[in-house]
């Protein structure tokens, strides 16, 4: 029993090693609130080291978008929890973005935030335009889709649809509220919050290149439009963050040597553009070792060994709302059955200081 407890220990270790950020991180991000931790995530991840076009997209795929089957994650054809119409081999069928003549003849790379609304050639990345390759923008997708979808705006599509992807995607005219009138692209359901962190990632990676960008239906350069902020922290919220987007994470930091924060700590989007309150993130849990949370991911319960000397014990979900407050105890399980599959943040109340954990719930 000793043995299979200290398994599971370091098994919790090696997987939060490997997902979470290094040390010290995001310190100086930490107990701001709204534009000032806009500017300081922004001082952290700014100067990326920028990819070529070809062969840096096409060979980064290989790590940052493959699926546990080996095949391309593309989240314009793939179907979560279903069988997907139609999967890519990676390094086959690569096309550019006008040779596709239907679904599942070639992928190409997509842009999601439109390349034409921040100039976007090739010879750009020369010039200062590092968003043009930067893999928290540049995703892999199928070419028709991809050419169909264009540089619409994402939002909430209604019939009659223009076009419907294999997968479910669509376009069809816009209806969110206070949007512009218009056609729009709406990716399904599974995908929204990785959308909607890519967008919150470009908002602030780029908050010093506002004059590179160009003001179209979602942003007035850098930044988002009201309506575009209520609907993006809705997909936020409705679809957490997941194993595929952390692995990712991982995969691009390991090339890029920056991540995106809203995938690490999805409540610092609610702290800039919504409600959220960062007041709770004053220590980073890499500091703090003798704290152990396992198993992480969990499904049922949590054990939390070593805080026996906290006063108070607080669960909150990625919009910085309490959904659990306990008493510590010295080895303690926490019951985590009801809660919602995504990304939690566990802070540990002592006397004079707070602790915080990244918990993921795998139900």
């Amino acid at each position: 029993m000793r043995f299979l407890l200290l398994l599971s220990i370091s098994c919790g270790l090696v997987w939060n090693s490997q997902a979470q950020p290094p040390a010290t991180y995001y310190t100086t991000a930490f107990n701001k609130q709204g534009e000032p931790l806009r500017a300081a995530l922004y001082n952290i991840i700014k100067g990326h080291s920028a990819q070529t076009y070809t062969p840096g997209l096409w060979n980064a795929f290989y790590t940052t978008d493959v699926k546990p089957n080996g095949k391309l994650w593309d989240m314009y054809s793939d179907k979560p929890g279903a069988t997907a119409p139609y999967e890519y081999a990676l390094g086959t069928k690569q096309c550019s973005s006008t040779s596709a003549t239907g679904e599942n003849f070639c992928y190409n790379r997509e842009h999601s935030w439109p390349k034409s609304f921040f100039g976007g050639a090739n010879s750009y990345t020369i010039y200062g335009f590092p968003m043009y390759t930067d893999l928290f923008l540049v995703i892999p997708s199928d070419a028709w889709v991809n050419s169909k979808r264009s540089n619409l705006p994402y939002g909430k599509a209604v019939a009659p649809f223009t076009f419907t992807a294999q997968n479910g995607s669509r376009i069809g005219n816009q209806s969110y509220a206070g949007a512009p009138s218009g056609q729009c692209f709406e990716p399904i359901d599974s995908f929204k919050g990785d959308l909607a962190r890519n967008y919150f990632y470009v908002s602030t990676r780029y908050l010093g290149d506002s004059n590179q960008f160009i003001t179209w239906e979602m942003a007035d350069k850098i930044n988002l439009k009201p309506w575009a902020i209520q609907m993006l922290l809705e997909w936020h919220h409705n679809d957490p963050v997941s194993k595929k987007e952390i692995d990712r994470n991982e995969a691009v930091y390991a090339i890029q040597n920056n991540r995106n924060p809203f995938i690490d700590y999805p409540l610092f989007a609610d702290c800039i553009w919504g409600t959220g309150n960062c007041s709770t993130l004053g220590i980073d849990q890499n500091e703090h070792i003798d704290l152990l949370l396992f198993p992480n991911p969990a499904k049922h319960s949590v054990n939390l060994i070593g805080a026996a000397n906290a006063q108070q014990i607080i669960i909150m979900d990625i919009t910085g709302r309490t959904v659990l407050e306990m008493a510590p105890s010295a080895n303690m399980q926490i019951p985590i059955a009801s809660f919602n599959n995504g990304v939690y943040i566990v802070a540990i109340l002592f006397k004079e200081e707070k602790i915080i954990k990244k918990l993921i719930i795998e139900n």
